[in-house]
């Protein structure tokens, strides 16, 4: 990784818990903020292009944590490597799981995050998953289909169309079933494959934008992906700013469309 932040060999790049930052590379843009009621940013991204391979990483530090921020930078670090490199995302996650376990030896809890990534390559979309963070298939027309599952009890209860609301969960509905770090249950990130059979854009957050139930009244689907990525930031902090937001965007052509896979 060069002194700014970009990787010499393939282009990636990675936020280091910075208030604000944006990056485009051809074909994927991403945008994080640390948002108007937090007192830094734990959230953290990376982007890489390498070849004909598009590839995003978003990790969301768990803020009951110590050093999430750290847990946060270092996993996506990790996970670009592996996948600007022609790795897939279970080699990613375990990369960035086994990074952010270590962080444990120099604090007394162990720091921890989510992990959010996803591949784009030959017009198929590959998006794996632990945590709350989410990716969504934006179409054209500017609706939005969920791809990923909460690793929560409320998540869980929505995915299987229960209306949590109804059932007044406590607020411990919401919390984390899985993480990275140290004292995470084992496994490998849950996987969603797709071939979209029209043009759209794969987005992926942090919970500092979904939380807001009304972010997609925000979306043109006509619009670019960096004007995507800004656009829902800008919403995420008008809306209140109450988390670190993170947004990154990846646009599918129509010319490569394809059948969708199970």
């Amino acid at each position: 990784m060069g002194d700014d932040g970009y990787c010499d060999a393939c282009g990636a790049r990675r936020t280091v818990g910075l208030d604000h930052a944006e990056d485009e590379l051809p074909g994927v843009a991403a945008v994080t903020d640390r948002g108007l009621r937090k007192g830094r940013n734990e959230d953290a991204y990376a982007i890489g292009v390498a070849g004909g391979r598009r590839a995003v990483v978003v990790c969301d530090g768990v803020s009951s944590s110590p050093d999430s921020d750290t847990a946060a930078t270092t996993a996506v670090v990790e996970a670009i490597g592996v996948l600007v490199g022609g790795g897939d995302i279970a080699g990613a996650y375990r990369a960035a799981s086994d990074a952010v376990a270590q962080l444990a030896a120099a604090s007394v809890d162990a720091p921890a995050c989510t992990f959010l990534a996803a591949v784009v390559e030959d017009g198929q979309v590959t998006v794996g998953w632990v945590g709350d963070s989410r990716a969504y298939w934006l179409d054209a027309d500017g609706g939005a289909r969920c791809l990923t599952v909460d690793d929560s009890l409320a998540g869980q209860l929505a995915a299987a169309g229960v209306d949590a609301a109804a059932l007044r969960l406590s607020a411990q509905a919401a919390a984390l079933t899985r993480w990275l770090g140290a004292d995470a249950p084992a496994g490998d990130p849950h996987l969603v494959t797709l071939r979209p059979e029209a043009g759209g854009v794969l987005l992926l957050a942090s919970d500092g934008l979904t939380r807001y139930t009304t972010w997609t009244d925000a979306i043109d689907g006509t619009i670019g992906a960096r004007e995507v990525a800004r656009t829902l930031t800008s919403f995420a902090r008008d809306a209140g700013g109450a988390d670190n937001i993170t947004v990154a965007a990846v646009p599918i052509h129509s010319a490569d469309r394809g059948e969708a896979q199970p």
